[in-house]
């Protein structure tokens, strides 16, 4: 499985932090290797993708009832 990210495409990146004292979670608008788990973007719902340890703390977050943590591109230069 390649990176999906055919030569001279942009891969939007962006990252966010659940918790100030963690490192942040980075996410991409385009499926790779390493990030092949699908979250939502928290605003516009917009499909990113992230590895599995971001995935499990995105999982744990939404079942604790917090707010999904996740933006897209777009959505974070409006938040």
């Amino acid at each position: 499985m390649g990176t999906g990210v055919a030569d001279g495409e942009f891969m939007n990146t962006f990252s966010t932090c659940i918790d100030p004292n963690q490192l942040p979670i980075v996410a991409t608008s385009i499926m790779t290797d390493d990030n092949e788990h699908e979250v939502r973007c928290g605003m516009c719902a917009r499909e990113l993708y992230v590895d599995e340890t971001a995935h499990r703390v995105y999982t744990e977050a939404l079942i604790a009832g917090s707010e999904n943590p996740f933006r897209c591109e777009l959505c974070s230069e409006d938040y």
